[in-house]
């Protein structure tokens, strides 16, 4: 045979020469070429290469079929004829190698249908979504099918990397990154029918169906639980005991029972929504779900037994604690406050009684939160009745034979940040050995704080929000709790509230707050920390307050003098952000229709200003502020002192709500082309010209 058919690609699939890797496999002689041609189905000449693919498989079919030769051999051909045999083999062997058994190929003609989708990169190559060339998988066709539907259709037999699926899916946000090229796709025939086959089927389907096998969108799935897929999937796994069902998967159970907590919807509505066939298996599938919770999950993932001490000093503990109370670094703190829950007026008169609240008006039980001063949840112990306060509680959980917080968690110098509720307690809590961080109280004789406790006040709230900041997380996110209970789920309420407080432990961010994470507002806190404000001091000395002030009207053109700051120079100012939301609340309070502030002021000198401002709570109290600045500076340095007439007027670490809004207003807001006002439309829901009358003037006459 003629060798003037010699190329450069392996002459079976085309490959280059200069793209072989591996063992390449040169065609040397006439009978080899012959034999392969046979094969392969093609054109093999004398000098071609065969890459290594195709090598190998020539290679294993010669193997194959010697062995097969071999054992016929043994069993049908006699001894003595071996000889005959051999020299016949070897005068076939020069015509043509009997090892390269002939093997045809099946060639499938596909037949093509071109359809009006869009269509992305066609390769084999290359992920078609990032374009890596290595770890590529075959896209699955779930991927294909879920691509078809949002984004595209991709050709059987692209691929991509594995880090792009889940669930032999897309990731959703991944989606995005499929690029249509065409407006046009070639698709096979068989192709059409398996894609339209299961687009049918998926059309018909309810949303029941859907979770069971992942069809349904991230975004959707997270509206409904709170969790995405992947967080269900590690939920799933933590559930060793729960099973799948002939009714239901334990994807299925788990997305039910999170749709109740989130929603805290009636089981018929469960049911409509998801496509139940009874309204009973909402209650069936919670079932479940709250027995593998309490068996598996729980035990081990959740509480005062399953939590070490020093792994909540060392991942839980903001710098806080150690730095505005000089606490060390071997002591933990705990956040702790009770939480209610409304539900059902009970007919037993006993316990309706117990249960009843003469603060709220109505009956409720009492969940009590642990949690460290990052918001992640200790524990929640309980439920307690209603008429139990939050001293009382603490004192209960303190006092208990198997108390887990006492004994176990608890050590020598441990701060317990609380609020005012729990004065009764201290004095215990002090007895054992432990340290009590609280609001200051206010003496009945005195109208203010002294500039000490309103600054030791101010340490405490920084640390103890965090706590109802939980509660509010769990009251929003899970609505199941911010409604009235029904009294049948009051003996596993706080079953429910563990699981839920375990929920946003395992997969909800944790609450630092600026203070805790900027070391420039911390150092501008610890600075500016005094036993003494020399403001207030010089007021009263000087009696500024006697004194007949001429008032007159604040306007954004006055004071052009006043430091001016940006936002991150406010938090710096008010020790946080909390301050910073109080002061827009309050100034919107201030403004009038056309931006225009209703205060009054008067310069006592020409660095020193007094500001007349309405209570926030009571309309007819008004207090003098005072705020000492440098003219024409910016930065929150250009504040040097300021004081006021409330009751947290004295501090000097941020400052009230009445100061804080003066300031946020000369130094940032009049500089802005639109004030912020929280809620401006609620304001006027109840104007007397949008009130609809109901009733005729002459409605006597009927």
């Amino acid at each position: 045979m003629s060798t003037s058919g010699v190329n450069d690609k392996c002459p079976n699939c085309g490959l280059s020469k200069k793209k072989m890797v591996g063992k390449k496999t040169r065609v040397d002689t006439e009978d080899e070429a012959i034999a392969l041609s046979d094969y392969f189905a093609t054109t093999v000449v004398v000098g071609d290469t065969l890459c290594q693919k195709c090598g190998g498989a020539a290679r294993f079919a010669k193997s194959k079929q010697r062995k097969v030769e071999e054992a016929a051999a043994k069993e049908n051909t006699p001894q003595s004829s071996s000889q005959e045999s051999t020299a016949s083999e070897s005068s076939q062997q020069s015509k043509i190698d009997p090892r390269y058994s002939p093997i045809k190929k099946e060639v499938i003609e596909q037949e093509f249908i071109q359809l009006p989708l869009k269509r992305v990169v066609s390769s084999h190559d290359y992920c078609c979504l990032c374009s890596l060339k290595s770890g590529l998988i075959v896209v699955p066709f779930e991927a294909r099918r879920q691509a078809l539907t949002e984004r595209g259709f991709i050709p059987e037999g692209n691929r991509c990397c594995r880090k792009h699926l889940i669930m032999k899916k897309f990731y959703n946000d991944e989606l995005l990154n499929l690029k249509p090229i065409s407006h046009s796709s070639n698709v096979t025939v068989a192709d059409v029918a398996k894609l339209f086959k299961a687009l049918s089927v998926t059309s018909d389907r309810e949303l029941h169906d859907r979770i069971g096998d992942f069809t349904i969108s991230e975004d959707r799935i997270k509206t409904f639980t709170g969790l995405n897929w992947e967080q269900i999937i590690e939920l799933r796994e933590m559930a060793v005991s729960l099973r799948n069902t002939d009714n239901r998967t334990v994807t299925q159970a788990l997305v039910v029972f999170l749709f109740r907590l989130r929603t805290g919807n009636s089981n018929e509505m469960i049911c409509s929504v998801l496509g139940l066939d009874r309204h009973q298996q909402v209650s069936e599938f919670s079932k479940s779900v709250l027995s593998s919770f309490e068996r598996d999950i729980l035990p081990s993932r959740f509480g005062l037994r399953s939590i070490d001490r020093d792994d909540l000093i060392k991942n839980h503990s903001t710098v806080l604690l150690q730095n505005l109370h000089d606490v060390s670094d071997d002591n933990l703190g705990l956040v702790a406050d009770g939480t209610y829950w409304k539900h059902q007026k009970s007919s037993k008169n006993e316990y309706q009684r117990s249960s009843f609240s003469g603060h709220k008006k109505v009956p409720l039980c009492k969940p009590f939160t642990i949690c460290t001063t990052d918001g992640y949840i200790v524990d929640v112990l309980g439920s307690f009745y209603a008429k139990e306060n939050d001293a009382k509680i603490l004192e209960k959980i303190l006092n208990a034979n198997d108390s887990d917080l006492k004994k176990p968690m608890c050590k020598k110098d441990d701060v317990f940040i609380l609020d005012r509720v729990f004065r009764d307690i201290v004095s215990q809590l002090e007895s054992d050995g432990y340290r009590v961080l609280m609001p200051a109280l206010k003496d009945r004789n005195l109208k203010q704080l002294s500039a000490e406790d309103s600054n030791k006040s101010r340490f405490v709230t920084m640390l103890r929000w965090v706590v109802e900041a939980v509660h509010g997380n769990v009251a929003q996110k899970y609505k199941f709790f911010h409604q009235q209970l029904d009294n049948r789920y009051l003996p596993e309420a706080d079953l429910y509230c563990r699981i839920v407080c375990f929920l946003i432990n395992q997969f909800g961010k944790r609450l630092i707050s600026r203070a805790a994470t900027d070391d420039e507002v911390l150092n501008y806190i610890l600075n500016r920390n005094s036993n003494e404000n020399s403001l207030a001091t010089e007021v009263i000395l000087e009696k500024y307050n006697r004194r007949k002030s001429l008032f007159q009207k604040l306007t954004s053109a006055d004071l052009q003098d006043f430091p001016e700051m940006t936002e991150q120079d406010l938090v710096k100012l008010y020790s946080g952000t909390y301050q910073l939301k109080q002061a827009i609340s309050y100034l919107a309070e201030m403004l009038g229709e056309n931006n225009e502030i209703n205060v009054s002021y008067f310069k006592e000198s020409a660095d020193l200003l007094k500001v007349r401002v309405r209570s926030r709570h009571i309309e007819s109290k008004t207090y003098n502020c005072y705020i000492q600045y440098k003219p024409n500076t910016i930065g929150c340095s250009g504040i040097v002192r300021f004081c006021c007439e409330c009751a947290n007027g004295m501090r000097t670490i941020g400052c009230c709500s009445h100061v804080a809004a003066v300031i946020y207003y000369l130094a940032y807001a009049r500089f802005q082309s639109c004030i912020v006002k929280p809620a401006e439309h609620l304001t006027r829901i109840y104007e007397q010209d949008h009130v609809v009358t109901s009733i005729e003037e002459d409605s006597d006459d009927d």
